[in-house]
């Protein structure tokens, strides 16, 4: 509960475009390197930000060791030349949501008036799971599926439904493709992007070639209906942006931002991982006595097409709410970076409805069984 009366606004978000992993514009940079280019651009851009100095730096990072190890975002401050602290924050696919949440709760609270926040994940250079990954046997003997592959359980939420096949499953990335497609067409993501290398991201395929994708054999599990096309892509990629009170982002020029109103994390069995956003979202809708029809406008990470379809199928979510801008399975997921990435989106499009009040909300699944959901509101500054 607030009770200081004091907002707490996401503004100034920037990102790269995200690459392909392995072989795409940054498969050759180093992580921590990425995102001092990217707040190195943000000086530039939002100079007027700058001028009140953030209270701290919060990274959120889902594998933080090697090039993105040592509390990482104390380093990206030494080598950005800023005069602050750092934290690197780890709730996996969430991780940079969650530094969101906890610059939000600061401001609120009055610890603190400004945080500059971001993202990061190189998929080329740091290995899924972390180079040196070691599986407790006692953990294990608790609960056997504690370390199940993420695509497995996309698997096991196709089982658990069947009506959402394969052929919907490509319906849905196809939609994304197209979306994302049109998107950047449109110039919807340029208030969004630094085009450091590349000026869009590298996954997305259009006109979508049907055929191609009909005729990939299953990803994770013979038989399965989850394929290459219908998963996220590896990605490389980092994303920043603003939290801070209303009064500094007016005073910094702002006409409009994204209010953080309630952030909810909830787990259910690892095994179906991807449903996680479900009773995080239900957290949200109980908690600011909500319902799917009172919000304008969704992200959902895409990280598989099955769950997201099974979310909205769940939450009884409108689709033509639903990442209308494309998603991850277009654009890319970089782990560390994605959730601050939909936090961003949900700005722009907020932004571009224009109606003040309107709500947003942002929500992923998080590997080993969790979920998180960030309701937002669209403010006039």
């Amino acid at each position: 509960m607030n009770s200081t009366n004091r907002k707490a606004v996401f503004v100034g978000g920037m990102r790269t475009p995200f690459g392909r992993a392995f072989k795409g514009a940054y498969a050759d940079v180093r992580p921590d390197d990425l995102m001092i280019e990217l707040l190195t651009a943000q000086a530039k851009r939002l100079a007027s930000l700058w001028s009140c100095p953030p209270d701290d730096l919060l990274v959120g990072c889902a594998y933080p060791e090697g090039e993105q190890g040592y509390n990482v975002a104390r380093m990206i401050a030494l080598g950005s030349g800023l005069d602050l602290p750092g934290a690197t924050v780890n709730r996996l696919c969430a991780s940079s949501m969650e530094v969101v949440a906890i610059a939000a709760a600061r401001v609120i609270s009055g610890w603190g008036d400004c945080y500059l926040v971001g993202g990061l994940e190189s998929m080329s250079r740091i290995p899924r799971r972390g180079a040196n990954f070691s599986e407790s046997n006692r953990i294990k003997q608790r609960l056997a599926e504690a370390y199940i592959p993420n695509g497995d359980t996309a698997e096991n939420v196709a089982s658990r439904f069947p009506e959402i096949d394969r052929l919907r499953q490509e319906d849905f990335a196809a939609r994304s493709h197209t979306l994302a497609f049109e998107a950047f067409e449109n110039r919807k993501y340029q208030n969004q992007i630094h085009p450091f290398r590349i000026d869009r991201d590298e996954f997305i395929r259009y006109p979508v070639d049907r055929a191609k994708m009909a005729s990939l054999e299953p990803a994770f599990q013979a038989g399965g209906t989850v394929t290459a096309a219908t998963s996220s892509p590896l990605t490389d990629g980092a994303s920043s942006g603003w939290v801070t009170t209303t009064e500094i982002a007016t005073a910094a020029g702002f006409q409009h931002g994204l209010e953080i109103i309630d952030a909810a994390v909830a787990h259910v069995s690892p095994g179906v991982m991807g449903i996680g956003p479900v009773p995080a979202t239900r957290t949200i809708f109980s908690r600011n006595k909500l319902s799917a029809g009172d919000i304008a406008a969704y992200e959902i990470n895409e990280a598989f097409a099955v769950q997201v379809l099974a979310s909205i199928q769940e939450l009884n979510l409108p689709l033509d709410r639903v990442n209308t801008w494309g998603g991850a399975i277009a654009i890319g997921h970089p782990l560390g970076a994605s959730g601050l990435r939909l936090v961003m989106t949900l700005h722009d499009r907020l932004a571009e409805l224009d109606v003040a009040g309107s709500l947003g909300l942002a929500t992923l699944c998080v590997g080993g069984g969790q979920g998180m959901s960030m309701l937002c509101r669209y403010v006039e500054l």
